[in-house]
């Protein structure tokens, strides 16, 4: 069976190969280089703040809990929140790393069975996800500890459990991710559907909180969720391996300890039994096709250096559904918010989020270029785009064009895709909302000097942290650095920001407030780009 398979030589050696070719611990070790060793060493430390934030959060939170009186609560919170962490992470990762195709021939000609492969990717994945595990449960854990004292042999059930909470989660993530490709298989444009397909998934994750809430507020539910201890308990009987760890934890119970032990490996045996039989199927699906394609030059078109980059950098993203859907979530998002805006006004939307309480959309107005960007600035193509050149990026570096005018292609790429959501984003918020004509051309050159900011804040954090030596986009696009620096710093801006404007409307008109808004951010693209010249020679 799959599980054992793991256990054995061969497949510790494939496992031990996947994570030493990514760690960045082995890297600096075996790196010479003082610069390369610099960006690595920063690299690390941003992944230990990641974690300390996260230590942080599930400790504060079981205090919370405890200060409340729902200590019982916090196993059931733990295996929740680790639930739903493990299920998006792998959902989004399963086609980087299950249904990878770099080096999948070489991988192949090697004596590994079919099964000893899933289950090695599956692996890799759940070890790359257990540092994060840890610094949820185990903090919750010293929260119980706190509050209830329980006997010392609840904290070994509490460790051993920890160990096998992610399997469920990921191993239907991993499932989902499978049929989406077996899916997208099947059709020419392979991507494009998988793409439509994880974003209709995506979506529909986002909603169900709203139709859940929707559902509760007609009197179709017996009563609205009134308490966090409520909220879990719901959750428990949606999802029972939390009621079993519950029941494990809080009323020291051995059978519930083997129940919830005994089904995670059995869903994981099964699900990776019928992956392994349709792997290769899948795997030739998505070799085939664009390799065999026949190619007749039909037009030949003269672009400048900056926009042939530009161009080279589209055709990466339409060719990766990784890619598109992490980087593209945000402007479908901001298109379905102009939708039900144009269509149930601004007023009802807003409504919709107070619990039907009216707010003046006046007070609301200068938030408005702070809301449109947190939907479609969060994530930039520039903080990933020069990692993800990958070993090859001495190609590029080999072409008759300078380092600055390749980041300047892969900047006016992230123009060319931010400029038209946002500004259409802002104008429809902005007249719906009752701004003057003055009011929305100030909410639209905000958005405007937002994305140069995105651009060269993302190139910027790029250049500083690359991480050319990958497997899969998914690091790259999700694990990063460069991907962690672009976005933390400016979500807690954009949030800062927006609540400072609400408040400055108070006072100021709202055109001035939306300019010192302006103001800082072109200050700040300024400095990022000053950055960027600073580390891309002309030559």
């Amino acid at each position: 069976m799959s599980l054992w398979r793991l256990l054995n030589m061969q497949s510790n050696i494939l496992l031990k190969t996947l994570l030493r070719s990514t760690s960045l611990w082995n890297r600096l070790r075996n790196e010479k280089d003082k610069k390369a060793r610099s960006k690595i060493k920063g690299s690390i430390a941003g992944t230990i703040i990641l974690y300390v934030l996260l230590v942080a959060f599930s400790f504060s939170t079981s205090l919370a809990l405890g200060f409340f009186k729902y200590s019982n609560s916090i196993p059931a919170l733990c295996i929740t929140l680790l639930t739903v962490f493990e299920f998006f992470t792998c959902l989004l990762r399963t086609n980087g790393y299950l249904f990878s195709l770099a080096d999948y021939d070489m991988t192949m000609s090697l004596p590994f069975s079919v099964q000893q492969v899933v289950s090695t990717r599956f692996l890799y994945m759940y070890v790359k996800n257990i540092p994060l595990v840890l610094c949820i449960s185990l903090p919750m854990m010293l929260g119980y500890d706190i509050y209830v004292k329980p006997p010392i042999y609840v904290y070994f059930g509490w460790i051993i459990l920890t160990a096998f909470i992610p399997l469920i989660p990921m191993t239907l993530a991993s499932a989902i991710g499978t049929c989406i490709a077996a899916a997208g298989a099947r059709f020419r444009h392979k991507t494009l559907v998988q793409t439509i397909l994880m974003f209709v998934l995506v979506l529909f994750l986002f909603s169900l909180r709203f139709i859940i809430e929707s559902i509760a507020q007609n009197g179709m539910l017996e009563a609205t969720v009134e308490s966090l201890e409520e909220s879990i308990s719901k959750a428990s009987t949606l999802y029972l391996p939390i009621r079993w760890f519950e029941k494990a934890i809080v009323d020291v119970s051995i059978p519930y300890m083997l129940l919830f032990i005994a089904l995670s490996l059995a869903v994981f045996e099964l699900v990776f039994f019928i992956i392994s039989r349709f792997y290769r199927q899948i795997i030739s699906r998505l070799m085939t096709g664009t390799a065999t394609k026949a190619y007749s030059l039909k037009e030949l078109k003269v672009r400048s250096p900056v926009q042939s980059v530009a161009f080279k950098e589209f055709k990466c993203m339409t060719a990766s559904t990784n890619y598109i859907v992490n980087m593209g979530i945000g402007f479908v998002l901001s298109i379905i918010v102009c939708l039900i805006i144009l269509i149930f006004g601004f007023d009802q939307f807003i409504m919709f989020f107070t619990h039907g309480h009216a707010v003046d959309s006046r007070i609301l107005l200068p938030a408005v270029p702070f809301f449109v960007f947190f939907l479609t600035g969060m994530t930039s193509t520039t903080s990933v785009s020069y990692s993800l050149e990958g070993k090859n990026v001495w190609i590029v570096q080999s072409l008759p064009l300078s380092k600055r005018k390749l980041v300047n292609g892969k900047m006016l790429f992230n123009l060319y895709l931010s400029l038209p959501f946002t500004l259409l984003t802002d104008i429809v918020l902005a007249i719906s909302a009752h701004a003057s004509l003055l009011e929305t051309i100030s909410c639209a050159l905000c958005g405007v000097i937002q994305c140069f900011y995105a651009s060269t804040w993302g190139m910027f954090a790029g250049l500083s942290f690359p991480h050319l030596e990958w497997k899969t986009d998914i690091e790259v696009i999700k694990s990063s650095s460069a991907a962690a620096l672009y976005m933390l710093p400016n979500m807690f801006l954009t949030l800062g920001l927006g609540v400072v404007a609400v408040i400055l409307g108070f006072k100021l008109p709202v055109v001035i407030v939306i300019c010192l808004a302006m103001f800082l951010y072109a200050i700040l693209a300024l400095l990022s780009y000053l950055g960027v010249r600073a580390k891309t020679p002309l030559r």
